[in-house]
């Protein structure tokens, strides 16, 4: 009797810890996702985290992670990745238990082949029973993404031109003044703008005294990029455009040439989002600059441009290029190149490099021909 009264009650307590434990499987418990680097180069291996944090203090002996990839996520490898029955994807999914304040940290490598803006979904949290019978999940908060700039173009022909632009901007950087940089001051002479006169040190009784600007420090340059994809079924030229933009930002970074970059493109709602009222139809830009990071973030802007143009071409030069400021300019279009240098208009011998799509089409077709 004894012997029965004993099994019922084992019976009984273990169906409570089964109710208690599937109620509250995921009580104090944590998941997070986690992206090494937002900017990953297309082919290469990006790395996510999914974190699972038990910050309880009973013990957790049935946890698990989970995260759906779409078909342009593809894995490195196949270690707990299982491909969806319908071909459209894959999941990832990790299981584990854990103790009081303990933490796991699961990673796993995927590739990304082509240029774009990647959105990875939220990441699901698992918990169950300490039988293992049932399951409950939790959606976490959060937004991850993945930016994929364009690869760079290889055209012998486009490192020709750029070597004559480097050229060019390396010897008009001592043919022009540079109005922000002062070296001293000289006397007034009938042939001197009224805007040139410094009137603090003309009041100290020298006479009417002007500013004498020093040269430029650097060599600067202006990129603009204006790749419109007017046929949705044909993106090649805007696509070319964006690689031929990353060679030419690569160049300049080498040869230490300050450069200002403006993409002429629409951006990604969620990007727009943040902006009020029309801001969100301007073009994204970096200011003068360049480096490691200022080069990071071109490559940013390249990887998110959707291929629609914010402004017209011609709008677009005259807000983000002035010619006053006597600086080389470098634009990648896919518009006509007359319609481009008519916009620009820079002054006489300052540099202007157009390049286009098909400047880069006639270089191959031409290869193949000799071929």
């Amino acid at each position: 009797m004894s012997a029965v009264i004993f099994a019922l009650l084992l019976v009984a307590t273990a169906l409570g810890l089964e109710r208690y434990s599937t109620a509250h499987s995921l009580d104090d418990v944590q998941g997070r996702l986690e992206v090494e680097d937002h900017l990953v180069e297309a082919g290469e291996p990006a790395v996510i985290h999914l974190v699972v944090r038990n910050s309880g203090p009973r013990w957790k002996m049935f946890l698990a992670a989970k995260l759906h990839l779409n078909k342009e996520f593809l894995p490195c490898t196949e270690h707990h990745i299982t491909q969806d029955q319908t071909g459209w994807g894959h999941t990832v999914r990790f299981t584990t238990w854990l103790r009081p304040g303990q933490e796991a940290d699961f990673s796993t490598a995927l590739r990304l082949e082509r240029r774009g803006r990647y959105v990875l979904e939220p990441m699901q949290v698992i918990g169950g029973d300490f039988l293992g019978l049932v399951e409950q999940s939790r959606t976490e908060r959060g937004f991850h993404e993945l930016i994929v700039p364009p690869r760079e173009c290889a055209l012998p022909e486009l490192e020709e031109m750029l070597g004559g632009f480097l050229g060019e901007l390396s010897v008009n950087r001592y043919l022009y003044e540079d109005p922000i940089l002062t070296a001293g001051y000289r006397p007034y002479t009938s042939g001197d703008p009224m805007r040139s006169i410094a009137w603090k040190q003309s009041v100290r009784g020298q006479g009417l005294m002007v500013k004498k600007w020093d040269y430029t420090t650097e060599p600067r340059a202006v990129v603009l990029v204006h790749a419109d994809t007017k046929d949705y079924d044909h993106p090649e030229p805007a696509e070319l455009c964006y690689s031929m933009a990353r060679t030419v930002c690569r160049r300049l970074e080498e040869k230490a040439v300050s450069y200002r970059f403006a993409a002429n493109a629409a951006f990604d709602l969620l990007l727009n989002a943040a902006l009020s009222g029309e801001e969100w139809r301007k073009p994204l830009e970096t200011p003068q600059g360049y480096g490691p990071e200022h080069y990071r973030r071109v490559l940013e802007i390249l990887g998110r441009a959707t291929g629609q143009t914010a402004l017209s071409c011609t709008r677009f030069c005259a807000e983000y290029y002035h010619p006053q400021e006597q600086v080389g300019c470098i634009v990648v279009t896919t518009e006509p190149e007359e319609a481009v240098r008519a916009a620009v208009r820079p002054l006489p011998s300052i540099p202007l490099l157009v390049l286009t799509p098909e400047m880069a089409v006639e270089t191959v077709q031409t290869g193949e021909a000799g071929a």
